[in-house]
């Protein structure tokens, strides 16, 4: 008789929440690349050609939406990845270095 163990879920992966293919994040991302889109387009297509409105509006709301969805960068999506590089460059670098070397005791500089 085989014997059946527990094994927890993986829960590593986020769940696909809009039609199995896209998580929440993404879906929010990619509403808004087509938000940001649907901006250009109207506001284009009062003073020009539509075609030409779709033309120019399609890149920067597809780049946007799809660069942030989909994009990965060192295993982590994009915003994720840009918020730790912003944290980690706003924060101090400068090490204390409290040793005494080229420290000046009493007019004396000590270097080995």
């Amino acid at each position: 008789m085989a014997r059946m163990y527990k094994v927890s879920a993986d829960i590593s992966e986020k769940e696909k929440v809009i039609g199995g293919v896209l998580t929440f994040v993404q879906g929010v991302w990619v509403a808004a690349g087509l938000l940001l889109t649907g901006i250009i387009f109207f506001s284009l297509a009062k003073v020009t050609p539509p075609l030409f409105a779709l033309i120019v509006a399609l890149p920067p709301g597809g780049t946007l939406g799809g660069m942030f969805a989909f994009y990965k960068r060192e295993d982590l999506p994009l915003l994720t990845y840009l918020r730790y590089k912003h944290a980690f460059k706003k924060k101090s670098k400068n090490l204390v270095n409290d040793l005494a070397y080229g420290k000046d005791f009493d007019g004396q500089v000590l270097l080995d």
